[in-house]
């Protein structure tokens, strides 16, 4: 071959030196060369933590937390059953011989949801009954012969005696809580007379209709 015969295989090499080994064909190292590494893909911009794909991935997650927390439904109060209040009043009233009031004439909008007998504050025996009162506030009545100062305390959830309240010619204590609470209280006095409380966390107004419509109930023959 002469000097200037042309080499086919040289002339295929490339002749830019910036060519990396990767990009030379495997024909082309030389024997016993070792093969290249792949050159690494380029890391996602997303993995490289950018403030703005960070404020990204928060924004997402909150708005599934949100949505997440609007379907499932949440109770803010429990609503309790209606009992029948009357039959537990006419049969503790046979039990005890005492004159239990309940209000009477007040409307389906006022439910009893609680009627127990049991010793309640300071060992006394307390007939109790809850009223869900339409506002949706309750009314609890407490009833007590021989009740004492610290069930009498109790009863009013510690409130403060304010004046009187005369409603339906019957004079009640009139106390007050610091959140709010009212309670109207009457003194039994003498043998299995009764002291009854009647607290609200509904309105005044509400207290006010419940008491006035209070009547003793006739003990059950059982």
């Amino acid at each position: 071959m002469t000097p200037d015969a042309a080499d086919p295989v040289a002339a295929d090499l490339p002749t830019d030196p910036s060519t990396s080994d990767a990009s030379r064909p495997a024909a082309l190292r030389a024997p016993g060369e070792p093969e290249p590494a792949a050159a690494a893909p380029p890391r996602s911009r997303y993995s490289m933590g950018t403030l703005p794909n960070m404020l990204r991935s928060m924004l997402a997650i909150g708005f599934f937390v949100l949505l997440l927390v609007a379907l499932v439904p949440r109770i803010s109060q429990v609503d309790r059953p209606a009992i029948d209040a009357s039959a537990k009043a006419s049969q503790t009233a046979a039990q005890t011989g005492w004159a239990i009031e309940l209000p009477a004439g007040l409307g389906s909008d006022w439910t009893p949801t609680v009627a127990t007998y049991a010793k309640s504050t300071d060992g006394v025996e307390t007939f109790t009954t809850v009223w869900k009162a339409p506002g949706g506030g309750d009314i609890a009545l407490k009833e007590a012969a021989d009740a004492t100062n610290v069930w009498l305390t109790r009863s009013v959830a510690d409130g403060a005696r304010e004046g009187e309240r005369t409603v339906s010619g019957r004079t009640f204590d009139r106390y007050t809580t610091s959140d709010g609470q009212v309670s109207y209280v009457v003194r039994g006095e003498g043998e299995k007379a009764l002291t009854l409380v009647a607290t609200s966390s509904a309105t005044e107004d509400e207290l006010t209709a419940f008491v006035a419509a209070l009547r003793p109930v006739t003990p059950s023959d059982s």
